[in-house]
């Protein structure tokens, strides 16, 4: 798995706080829905409680007033009386919670007379009762006419309680469409929360298992850079007894012997020349082995020409033909980015003359406005696929030189691609080419030829560059 940039994690990171805040804001809405259709369910059934009341207490109204007329129960009179009282209250309630309905509002109209003539015939018949004028024609006329209004009554109630049904059937179907909403509201948050949660979690594993291996290869790295200073330096040490030290020791003798011996004055002159060959063979080797670590071209004249000219001489040493172009201005690059490139160009074509098998190579520095893109190409052997993963991995197990010169790209703000197949091999090095690109390496004093030296992780002074190109070898 890739690491995500860094741009890429902070959109996804605002994209799932955008996604969380919607589905919240989502689930508070149908909660707010279900809430009130559940409130609005409970409001039907509370008229149709009311509507229920309602009609028992004239039913208990009329039934008492018949058995307190025609039975003689004397009991019956107080129940009645109470059961009377509460149909004004009954109906007011039913008002109150039928406020927003203007068809129960309109049922209600036609509702309170006629109640009203009910109870008036009621309170008739009780007061004729309790007046001691048998009048049994008037009551049974109040009991016939008082039936008839009941029949009114009880259906005006009924067609109300209908149309707190209708209204009861549609308020459960919206609760039951709301209730399905919020659980998948709820269920598609959680989803998402956990798809997150997962994708987090998953990316912090990964980076902790290329955490360990980085730490690994650092490790490695590090001990592998301490083998080769110690290479490097007795490969220095061994150029510089075996050719400039003989050419001094050669010249130290014979001038030692025309200090010490009588001879003529033509052999001293043969000597003394001789002395003057031998100190300007040491003289060009020192140079050639200066040129080699830093070239002055690379400070003097540019990238440009310091490249060309270690072309030229990689291609009499190695017998490869290479081919440099430059596409774009030559322009003076800083000096942090042509030393990158000049190394990156030492490494790419040291690694194809050791490993590609390649006769030719090409390499190809375009510059455009704020970059510059260098690709080394060659039609070697290419590099095996496992090799070339664990170099992508950053495992640090392709070697030295191209561990260290990705480190040296990367701190600089650039990129470093390998690409390998059965045609060949291709680096390709892009570096920003601005005026304010600044060097991560550490200062530590000049040097005569005015690089910036490095210094090891034990405090060594590290020259930069390979030096493999030391008697011949590239």
């Amino acid at each position: 798995m890739r690491y995500l940039s860094e741009r890429l994690s902070w959109t996804l990171f605002a994209i799932g706080v955008v996604v969380l805040i919607v589905l919240g804001i989502a689930t508070d809405l149908v909660t707010r829905k279900l809430v009130t259709s559940e409130k609005w369910i409970a409001h039907t059934h509370q008229v149709n409680s009311a509507l229920t009341r309602l009609h028992n207490d004239i039913l208990r109204a009329d039934s008492g007033r018949l058995r307190y007329i025609f039975a003689n129960e004397q009991e019956r009179l107080q129940a009645t009386r109470s059961a009377i009282a509460q149909v004004p209250n009954e109906l007011a309630e039913i008002k109150r919670l039928t406020s927003d309905n203007p068809e129960q509002q309109a049922a209600i109209a036609r509702l309170e007379p006629t109640l009203q003539q009910r109870v008036a015939l009621l309170e008739e018949s009780l007061k004729l009762r309790e007046s001691g004028v048998p009048d049994k024609e008037r009551q049974l006329a109040i009991t016939a006419e008082g039936g008839e209004v009941m029949q009114q009554v009880a259906s005006i109630l009924t067609e109300m309680r209908g149309h707190e049904e209708g209204l009861l059937s549609e308020r459960k179907t919206i609760s039951e469409n709301v209730f399905t909403q919020a659980r998948v509201v709820t269920i598609g948050a959680f989803a998402i929360a956990i798809a997150l949660l997962t994708l987090s979690f998953r990316q912090v594993v990964v980076e902790l298992r290329d955490r360990r291996l980085a730490q690994q290869a650092v490790r490695r790295l590090s001990a592998r850079l301490l083998e080769l200073q110690d290479v490097e330096r007795r490969k220095i040490a061994r150029e510089l007894h075996d050719s400039i030290g003989q050419y001094f020791a050669g010249m130290a003798m014979m001038l030692d012997t025309i200090r010490h011996q009588e001879m003529s004055t033509e052999r001293r002159d043969v000597l003394l020349s001789e002395s003057v060959q031998m100190a300007q063979q040491g003289a060009s080797e020192t140079r050639t082995l200066s040129h080699l670590l830093h070239p002055p071209l690379l400070d003097e004249k540019g990238f440009a020409s310091a490249a060309r000219w270690y072309v030229d001489g990689y291609k009499e040493r190695s017998k490869i033909d290479v081919k440099i172009e430059f596409d774009g201005d030559e322009e003076e690059l800083p000096r942090e980015i042509s030393l990158a490139l000049f190394r990156a160009l030492q490494e790419g074509l040291t690694n194809i003359h050791r490993h590609s098998g390649s006769r030719s190579a090409h390499v190809v520095v375009r510059t455009i406005p704020g970059r510059v893109i260098m690709t080394v190409t060659d039609q070697g052997k290419g590099i095996p696929e496992t090799v070339l993963e664990q170099f992508r991995l950053s495992r640090g197990t392709t070697g030295i030189g191209l561990a260290g010169l990705r480190e040296r790209i990367v701190e600089l703000g650039g990129t470093l691609e390998l690409e390998s197949g059965q045609s060949g091999t291709t680096l390709k090095i892009e570096l920003p080419a601005g005026e304010n690109t600044v060097s991560s390496e550490p200062q530590l004093g000049p040097r005569p030829d005015g690089e910036k030296s490095k210094q090891s992780p034990n405090g060594d002074i590290l020259l930069s560059g390979p030096l493999n190109l030391l008697n011949g070898e590239v």
